[in-house]
Parts: structure tokens; sequence; C-alpha cells
């Protein structure tokens, strides 16, 4: 840490201080927790005026029934509310009672903001805000993309995200592919099985017009066995040193990624996995962001 780099000061008195404040938390952490619900709040509410025979006409934000309600239908809660929301004090206490439910269910909580963000303009404030908020708490989730729209992503290296997000600058085909293996692998409403079967895609993609240019119907395995039988015929950019061969460590990644989806093919073994584990995901997706790049940005081409 440089001298520029402010820790508050439990980081800076001891390892346990510094690990703590830059430990991730997975769910809605105590010091999250009012900064969220302040936030959330304020999404779920409307100014509507009132005329007032003794003030005259005068308003005030008030929560909305509808947003109540598709909160519980989507994040699949009951708040115990009955009311029906026809004057303000009504709607308060189920606001109150949505309030008290989400305290008591990080997932649930964080499907709302979820629900909420996906509403909001991506270059918004409250987007703006909402990141400051979740970075400064360490939370595990910060606000980035989703199908098109704001949402929780899982917070990981900038870099890599930066890396994932220019994808599709360089093949737009490889890159919608590779956002969708991102979405599953990384959003909040993860599917790793997915996550890994988009990822191979979006390598066929990037990787056919280069490995398989004439075949009508390219997969990774294929090309895997023709640059395993003539190595020679493409360039990489890298070149050789005295420790590996740059050509072979690119076929063994494009193996490791091909080989490690189990789940394509039903194992006769009864005991053998159904689904990819959720970190096999994540790691196909960031192996395959690599080999799309390279393959995308001319780093390996036909000699």
């Amino acid at each position: 840490m440089t001298e520029k780099e402010w820790r508050p000061f439990y980081a800076r008195l001891s390892e346990d201080g510094a690990s703590s404040f830059v430990r991730l938390n997975e769910g809605v952490s105590e010091w999250l927790r009012e900064s969220l619900w302040e936030w959330l709040s304020a999404r779920m509410k409307q100014y509507v005026r009132e005329q007032s025979s003794f003030r005259g006409t005068t308003g005030r934000h008030t929560p909305v029934v509808e947003k109540i309600r598709r909160a519980e239908r989507v994040a699949r809660i009951s708040t115990g509310w009955t009311g029906a929301g026809g004057y303000h004090d009504d709607r308060v206490a189920g606001l109150s009672a949505l309030r008290k439910a989400l305290y008591e269910n990080d997932n649930a909580f964080l499907t709302v903001v979820d629900l909420e963000l996906s509403e909001l303009e991506p270059a918004g404030e409250p987007c703006k805000r909402l990141e400051y908020i979740l970075e400064e708490t360490a939370s595990a989730w910060r606000v980035g993309t989703v199908a098109g729209r704001p949402g929780l992503v899982a917070r990981i290296d900038k870099t890599v995200q930066l890396a994932a997000e220019s994808t599709e600058a360089l093949d737009a085909r490889a890159g919608r592919l590779l956002a969708d293996a991102w979405k599953h692998a990384f959003s909040m409403h993860r599917d790793p099985s997915s996550a890994y079967r988009y990822a191979v895609r979006a390598v066929e993609a990037a990787a056919g017009p280069v490995l398989s240019p004439k075949d009508s119907l390219p997969t990774l395995g294929k090309m895997i066995s023709a640059l395993r039988s003539k190595p020679e015929k493409w360039n990489f950019s890298f070149t050789v040193d005295s420790a590996v061969e740059p050509k072979m460590v690119l076929l063994s990644m494009l193996q490791m990624l091909w080989t490690n989806e189990y789940t394509r093919h039903v194992d006769p073994d009864v005991n053998a996995p159904l689904h990819v584990s959720q970190r096999e995901a994540e790691s196909a997706v960031v192996l395959a962001l690599t080999l799309v790049n390279w393959f995308a940005s001319g780093a390996i081409s036909e000699v």
C-alpha cells in the first residue's frame, strides 16, 4: 500500500484489520444494511401532490404498492402485509413490512435491489450512488450490466472486467456469447453449466475462422485436432523460449476448456457430477476471455 492509498484506522493497525478491510462480503453485512435500505426505499416511493382544505396543495413521497408487491413476487417472499395501500399510512406499513422481510433474508434483499437497479439509467446518479455504497462496504457485488440493463454482478478484478467489456468490439458474435457466459457466471442469477457452455461457444466463434475456416460446423474439438496435427500452419504472437512452446500452451488451454465441460455428455459413472461447479464455470469464462481476445485480435493467424 502506498502512502496515497488511504485506509481507515483499524486497517492500518494490524494485518487482521487490513485483511478485514479488503475481504469481500457475499451477503448484506451489518454495515451495509441501512445504507442499502436507504437507497432501495427511495426507489420504491413516488412524489404525490395532495389537496388540503387547510394547507392548499402539498405533496410528499409515498411508497408505491405495486413495487412492494412486485418485490414480494420476484424475491419469492411474503411480507405479511395485507393492506390495499389505499392511504399513505397503510403504504408506509407495507414498506416497513418489506424492510423487515428483507433484513431477514440477504438473498431476497439483493434480489430486490437488483430488480430496482434494472429499471435505472446506467449512467445515472442512483447507479453511481449504489456502486459507491457497495464498494465502500466491501460488498462482493458491484453495479454492472446484465442483459443490457444495470444489474448486480460479482466484483472481480477491474482489468478482467474491462477486458470482457471490450471483447465485443473485436468480434461482435463471440463478444455476445462471452457476454452471455459472463452473465451466467457472475450475475445475481447464476447458471454455471450455461456459463461454461457459452464460454466454449464464444471460443468456437472466435477461433473457427482461424483454425477451421472451411468447416461449416466447426467445433472446439475439431479445432484442437487441427492445431495438434499441424501447428506449423499458424502463427502465434508469442515466440518460443527455453521453457515452453507457445503453440503447445495454446493447445493445452483449448484442450482444458474443451475436456472439462464434462457435463455435455452423460457419464456412465453414476457418481459423476451432473453439472459443472461455480468455480469451474468462472475459471472457464476467464480462460475463454483470454482465448477469444487472442483469436479476435489477430494474435493467432494462418501462415
